[in-house]
């Protein structure tokens, strides 16, 4: 889900050519920029097939280096939770579909503190937060994933978004006593915003500043006219889950996240 929330396209090709139902495979540009090394997503085909599934993957693997694979399916998929697993991927997350199918008619809380536009001169601490603020998500969850290249993927993620902001990006701060303690990264296109990457400063996570932060969103997006609000989250991040209860939000399209690290001999 994330991979279309970065900017980046990926351009799938079938795993083995003239055989469509080994399902299809990608690299991701976005993480394997920032890591330094090939990142490739698998895409499973629908009707699921197994045999000579191993050695297209291995192939495909080794002509272009892959050090890493993920691959997303729906919980309720048991051959693929199945397949994969065989083949050496390893569940790494579980993740949901948010939606607020209304803001418009949402009753949001008041919050305390008001958020502003990011400027420039708030960059280096938006990006120092982005490196320290985040414990979910498929890579901090990954026991295998460096943990510095996961908070590497969140700052870089924030001084893009800064840096080269996209047609429909948005970042926003929440500053209290004259210090960003906070952000918000958001793209608003239409009626809909993508809520795509908040955090607040370690220290104040699990206080009324989290709080403050989205429902100073809310507003924000509420008064621009946006009706629809749509994000992925990973299921353990249960504190930003009952946030997403309190504004209305409903949960959806449960998935599973695989990783598979330097394919070994299949």
């Amino acid at each position: 889900m994330l991979l279309a929330r970065t900017g980046y396209e990926a351009q799938f090709e079938a795993l083995a050519p003239g055989d469509p139902e080994l399902g299809s495979a990608a690299l991701i540009p976005w993480d394997s920029e920032i890591f330094g090394f090939p990142v490739a997503r698998y895409r499973p085909a629908v009707p699921a097939a197994a045999e000579g599934f191993a050695e297209a993957l291995r192939g495909w693997s080794e002509e272009r280096a892959i050090g890493l694979w993920m691959c997303d399916i729906a919980v309720a998929d048991v051959f693929w939770k199945s397949a994969l697993t065989k083949v050496g991927f390893q569940q790494v997350d579980f993740a949901l579909r948010c939606t607020l199918a209304n803001l418009q008619t949402a009753a949001i809380p008041e919050s305390r503190i008001p958020l502003r536009p990011a400027a420039e001169g708030d960059r280096k601490t938006i990006e120092q937060i982005a490196g320290t603020a985040f414990q979910h998500g498929r890579y901090h969850a990954d026991p295998q994933f460096p943990r510095e290249l996961a908070d590497r993927r969140y700052r870089r993620w924030m001084r893009n978004a800064l840096c080269r902001p996209g047609a429909t990006d948005r970042v926003y701060v929440l500053e209290h006593l004259g210090e960003v303690k906070g952000f918000y990264h958001v793209s608003v296109e239409d009626e809909t915003a993508d809520l795509r990457l908040a955090a607040v400063v370690p220290e104040l996570q699990g206080t009324l500043f989290g709080l403050d932060l989205y429902t100073s969103m809310m507003t924000i997006l509420k008064e621009l006219g946006v009706r629809r609000v749509v994000t992925s989250i990973s299921a353990s991040n249960t504190g930003v889950l009952n946030v997403y209860s309190i504004l209305g939000f409903r949960f959806s399209e449960p998935e599973l996240m695989f990783h598979r690290h330097s394919l070994p001999r299949l």
